[in-house]
């Protein structure tokens, strides 16, 4: 076991280097920089191909949108894997953090944003490789593109900038790609949960939509209001809630939770189910 982690390692770190050895150039690294920074060319071009997808017309536009909430639902659990896997495997400082690696100088600073935050695995590459496979299910014809753009535009260059090592994207990668085409399987995603969501947004659209348009748009942001609220309550709760960002990364916390809980009040309140229920009678009467 010792001499597959040693292997892993030596090909992490050649990788890095090999990246690392254009670092410096300053039009590559503001090209990174720019990837890293900018979420409507990544999130949200894919969440506008699925929003295409969910009102584009034809026979086969009930099938799609049942597909699409297995895809996301697939999406959220891979997430969530990468997440209890980083929180309870051993902490791996990402490269660009590492002491024991020679850094390049970049074009730009690099801000120590990530350095509480473990390496492996990449959520990232988790969480658009489930999007890209999704897409590529729906829209066959653009596999290969969803797939060269998914690695080369937004995997490589968070290895040329030391934010994770080559495993981390690998391990992201088959997360993401195994869960979601499981979901994509998932009869009972695909019929029960999907049948739920479908009969609530014929019975409410004013209500669906609205929240269809902010689970959109954190997904297209990366929930990055979302993972720091959540993080920082992690963090509060570890340190005993001390400190001035402790305290306003628990009431940021509080405030998620608390919503939550009234989302989950307010469907029960509109018959969420009963609606389904109704939706799915009628479609059978109507058979």
């Amino acid at each position: 076991m010792d001499l597959i982690f040693h292997f892993v390692r030596s090909v992490d770190i050649g990788v890095y280097r090999f990246f690392n050895a254009y670092a410096g150039n300053w039009l590559l690294d503001h090209i990174a920089g720019f990837e890293e920074d900018n979420n409507l060319i990544k999130g949200g071009l894919f969440l506008a191909a699925y929003i295409y997808i969910w009102f584009r017309k034809g026979l086969e536009q009930e099938r799609n949108r049942r597909t699409t909430i297995a895809i996301f639902t697939g999406t959220m659990v891979a997430l969530a894997v990468c997440r209890a896997i980083a929180d309870l495997a051993p902490f791996r400082v990402r490269p660009m953090f590492d002491p024991a690696i020679p850094h390049p100088a970049y074009a730009f600073s690099v801000l120590p944003n990530m350095e509480s935050w473990s390496s492996f695995p990449s959520d990232t590459a988790a969480y658009f490789f489930a999007l890209a496979i999704g897409l590529a299910h729906l829209l066959r014809r653009y596999t290969a593109p969803l797939m060269f753009y998914t690695a080369v535009w937004i995997c490589v260059p968070r290895m040329f900038l030391g934010v994770h090592y080559l495993s981390d994207m690998i391990a992201g990668t088959f997360i993401g790609t195994t869960v979601v085409l499981a979901s994509i399987r998932s009869e009972w995603l695909r019929s029960s949960v999907a049948g739920r969501v479908l009969g609530f947004m014929e019975a409410k659209p004013q209500l669906f939509y609205p929240a269809a348009f902010l689970v959109c748009f954190e997904m297209g942001a990366l929930f990055d209001d979302i993972r720091e609220a959540g993080h920082g309550l992690l963090h509060a709760v570890s340190r005993g809630f001390g400190g001035e960002h402790s305290i306003f990364a628990l009431v940021a916390g509080g405030m998620l939770i608390c919503a939550l809980i009234a989302a989950c009040v307010a469907a029960r309140y509109l018959n969420w189910f009963a609606f389904a229920r109704r939706t799915a009678a009628t479609r059978l009467k109507g058979a």
